[in-house]
């Protein structure tokens, strides 16, 4: 049971402790130590149009933090492929080296696969 000397159950905003207030001022949180304002404890309600703008904000930051981040990612792709082609070239100029100066011609026979007699 409840006694009115015990004074209003509160949780502290630090540890989240719940205690009794006992009706002191400041409220002093047996667990932790901490001081709190009666006015700490006041919930304060916002309208609906604060809370609507409040969403909207919020949305809009996340949707440029998901912009900035994708951003980075291409930024960091295009790097990435540029070098990874400069290293393919430079793999492919090792590969010739041994090749020599020597070029071998190949030569190759075309077949026409019209026959003169049809036409």
């Amino acid at each position: 049971m409840v006694k009115a000397s015990w004074g209003t159950k509160r949780t502290c905003q630090n540890c989240a402790a719940r205690f009794y207030d006992l009706n002191k001022s400041p409220i002093k949180c047996p667990k932790c130590g901490r001081e709190h304002d009666r006015e700490d404890f006041v919930k304060v309600r916002r309208g609906r149009g604060a809370a609507a703008t409040a969403a909207t904000a919020a949305a809009a930051a996340a949707a440029a933090k998901l912009a900035l981040q994708k951003s980075k990612k291409v930024e960091e792709a295009a790097l990435d492929e540029e070098a990874g082609d400069l290293e393919a070239d430079d793999e492919a100029l090792e590969d010739t080296d041994d090749l020599g100066d020597e070029a071998e011609e190949i030569e190759v026979e075309v077949e026409d696969d019209k026959g003169e007699g049809d036409r």
